[in-house]
């Protein structure tokens, strides 16, 4: 549960809240005498026991909550509340391993090898989500991303000039650090210390570098070209890049990163919006988003 006390047209404080379980997440509301222990402090993300009905506000589902009780951590099994993939995990994986196999590119695609068998971090990238809460926050979410953006390259690279193992194994590994910069085996997703420290781009540039070492004879100039779209894939400085894209594979790595979260975003903003209605602003979009019929 996420909360936070609002006040309605009149002035009369409500509570506001998200309430999420492993199958996604829903709004509600609870309106008239408030308990007294939420008013003064509003507990950060919380296990809630909730009784209360479901309807639909403008188009979109809410709960009317007519009792809240925050529980105790020992009342609860975390791992019950943990998002996840509706999508086979197995399947997803399977589809990356083929994609890694199929490089033309030997040293890429030894590369691609070395990093999946090793079995401590390919198990971590595929339970890893891709966010704490942006998209795609759910186990198995990285995957989810990662299978997304491939299949976006392959169409790509039907259209432009490209490099496309390159491409591909960006596709792939752009987001590689999120398996360092997140935790989620604490009944919950949280940013590990390293990843406040260094953040997910510097994590996954590293990470990809420890793995070419392995490789002495792995071209310079291809770890070169492979650093830099790792590096740049956030696109802009303020959002995280150290350097802007400056090639065509690392543009467009950029930007299938962008569109795949983007859309997963809208996707997930709109899951309990009826056709013809508007979901909430406060989504990471921030704008209402419309749900033709």
């Amino acid at each position: 549960m996420d909360a936070a006390v609002r006040k309605d047209s009149r002035g009369a404080p409500y509570l506001s809240l998200k309430l999420v379980d492993r199958t996604g997440s829903v709004d509600a509301r609870m309106w008239g005498r408030l308990p007294e222990d939420l008013v003064q402090e509003i507990p950060g993300p919380a296990y809630v026991d909730v009784e209360g009905n479901a309807h639909e506000y403008r188009g979109t589902l809410q709960v009317k909550l007519d009792r809240l009780r925050v529980m105790r951590r020992d009342e609860v099994d975390e791992e019950d509340y943990l998002p996840a993939t509706e999508q086979d995990r197995r399947a997803l994986a399977a589809e990356l391993e083929e994609a890694g196999r199929t490089l033309e590119s030997e040293d890429l695609r030894q590369l691609f090898e070395l990093m999946v068998s090793d079995e401590d971090f390919w198990e971590a990238f595929c339970e890893a989500p891709a966010a704490k809460g942006m998209h795609h926050a759910r186990i198995g979410g990285l995957l989810e991303h990662s299978v997304g953006c491939l299949r976006i390259a392959r169409a790509l690279a039907e259209i432009y000039p490209v490099d496309r193992d390159l491409l591909f194994f960006g596709a792939i590994f752009h987001d590689v650090g999120k398996v360092r910069e997140l935790s989620w085996d604490s009944g919950g997703f949280a940013y590990t210390t390293e990843g406040r420290l260094l953040g997910h781009v510097v994590l996954g540039e590293r990470l990809v570098s420890s793995y070419i070492r392995m490789l002495p004879a792995f071209p310079e100039e291809l770890r070169l070209k492979l650093s830099h779209v790792l590096i740049s894939h956030q696109g802009e400085t303020e959002y995280g890049s150290p350097e802007r894209p400056k090639t065509m594979e690392a543009l467009l790595v950029h930007l299938i990163d962008n569109l795949d979260a983007r859309a997963a975003m809208y996707i997930e903003s709109t899951q309990n919006v009826s056709p013809g209605g508007w979901s909430h602003h406060e989504n990471p979009l921030r704008r209402a988003l419309y749900v033709p019929e």
